[in-house]
């Protein structure tokens, strides 16, 4: 039996959705991160979000640690996702401590056109379902660990920082508030 690569991973999640894969414009980008590619996942029916993924992010990691991927939410086709994705997979690469659970990342910059969010907050993907989290393939070197990176305020990143990233997630839920639309009013 062949081993399922981390593509097939995200097929198996979203089967019905129609996947692209696209390979970032900076040519910098492929001389960090060898066959580095966002796959972006169409939403299934109307008033779903675009799913953005890396693949190839992982290969970063040290060897025998724990490799990341990464995902956003958006409310429509974007191709500057792509590019930021691209871009923190290779400052991640190229920093002494990979981005984790509770990151705050300022992007200084909206995250999509019109969004009051410029800053990311990386957490588990429970929005994604069980299983989704963690990809192991019996042939590869290291596990991957899917992370979600949460479009948030400036408010919000500060409240992250001071409160902790589990404190401003209550809030988001509690709220209700759909992180995939860049008109969000921050909980905070």
């Amino acid at each position: 039996m062949h081993a399922m690569g981390f593509a097939e991973h995200l097929e198996r999640f979203f089967p019905d959705g129609a996947h692209a894969v696209i390979a970032p414009l900076r040519a910098e980008v492929e001389d960090r991160l060898p066959g580095f590619r966002v796959r972006r996942i169409a939403p299934t029916e109307a008033g779903k979000p675009w799913i953005y993924v890396t693949c190839g992010a992982a290969q970063s990691a040290p060897a025998g640690a724990d490799g990341a991927e990464y995902v956003v939410l958006a409310p429509a086709q974007d191709p500057v996702l792509v590019e930021m994705l691209a871009a923190l997979a290779t400052v991640n690469a190229d920093g002494q401590e990979g981005l984790g659970v509770g990151s705050v990342i300022a992007l200084g910059r909206p995250w999509t056109r019109g969004s009051f969010a410029n800053h990311l907050l990386v957490v588990p993907p429970y929005a994604f379902g069980p299983g989704f989290d963690v990809y192991e393939d019996e042939d590869a070197e290291r596990r991957i660990v899917v992370l979600w990176l949460v479009p948030i305020t400036a408010a919000e990143a500060q409240f992250a920082r001071e409160q902790g990233y589990e404190a401003l997630e209550q809030l988001i839920e509690d709220s209700r508030a759909n992180v995939a639309n860049p008109r969000r009013a921050s909980v905070v």
